[in-house]
């Protein structure tokens, strides 16, 4: 199989370069695209001197993962690949994760979402959420996932042929998510691996809400890439549960931001609260 990893970046070169380093000891033979987006810790650099077959795509910092992913994507798309595997940068890949990866698709016509555990390897962090939002786990069985993590995806060039690339109104967040809607929208399957494939970092910051900040820098923090933007929300939401639902996410989104810190705990406790 010719196979193309992708991956995007953005100043955190050790990370990065432990990825690729679990990724090339495994695959020595994939053709990786790495989008460096307007780093400025060297990590291009570092890439270039330790794996200089690394396809290096450049950003200007303002891509994020979703657009950064999908640059790559767009750079790979060109070398007729027979499968693209989607990498988080600060994932480290365990020795079988690629074929764990391929026995859970035995006949290439489904996206796989490999299942994250943190460090310690005391709990699934990543891979997907099943149809009642719950995190998928580790049974030993492949699982069905609705809401798809990308930090570690292999999707084979059948489904991109039927779906295409990463929506580009994504920025950062739900790009991922938004994909493998996509996918099952057209019949195409989604499922986790039966068992972990990689060790990651567990980003626990909530994107909807900052506390302790006045209200102009709420709603500022909320609409940057990083947060949980209103636009990009409501397109998400409408493109797959219809008008009324995007605009009830919407308004329980800006009500929860009106609202004061003292307020919100009350009603909602630590649900809107940085882990």
């Amino acid at each position: 199989m010719k196979t193309a990893a992708l991956l995007t970046c953005h100043n955190r070169k050790v990370k990065t370069l432990a990825c690729l380093k679990s990724l090339f000891g495994i695959l020595p033979e994939v053709e990786v695209y790495l989008t460096d987006d307007g780093c400025t810790d060297g990590t291009a650099e570092m890439v270039k001197a330790e794996f200089p077959t690394v396809h290096i795509v450049e950003g200007d910092g303002s891509l994020y993962w979703s657009r950064g992913m999908l640059a790559a994507w767009m750079e790979a798309i060109a070398g007729d690949y027979d499968e693209y595997l989607w990498l988080n940068d600060d994932v480290e890949l365990y020795p079988d994760f690629y074929a764990e990866l391929k026995a859970c698709c035995p006949k290439g016509d489904c996206i796989v979402s490999g299942l994250i555990e943190d460090f310690e390897k005391t709990r699934i962090i990543y891979g997907g959420y099943d149809a009642s939002k719950q995190l998928v786990q580790a049974t030993g069985q492949s699982q069905a996932i609705g809401w798809m993590n990308g930090n570690v995806v292999l999707v084979p060039n059948a489904v991109v042929e039927v779906i295409g690339l990463l929506d580009p109104v994504f920025v950062h967040d739900l790009g991922d998510v938004d994909y493998g809607m996509r996918a099952r929208e057209h019949g195409i399957s989604v499922v986790s691996t039966r068992r972990p494939i990689a060790a990651g970092y567990r980003n626990d910051v909530c994107r909807v809400r900052k506390w302790g900040t006045s209200l102009v820098e709420r709603f500022k923090a909320l609409n940057k890439p990083l947060g949980s933007p209103l636009g990009k929300n409501f397109y998400f939401r409408r493109k797959h549960f219809g008008l009324l639902h995007a605009i009830a996410y919407n308004a329980n989104i800006i009500l929860i931001n009106l609202l004061p810190d003292w307020l919100v705990e009350k009603i909602w406790g630590d649900l809107y609260v940085d882990k």
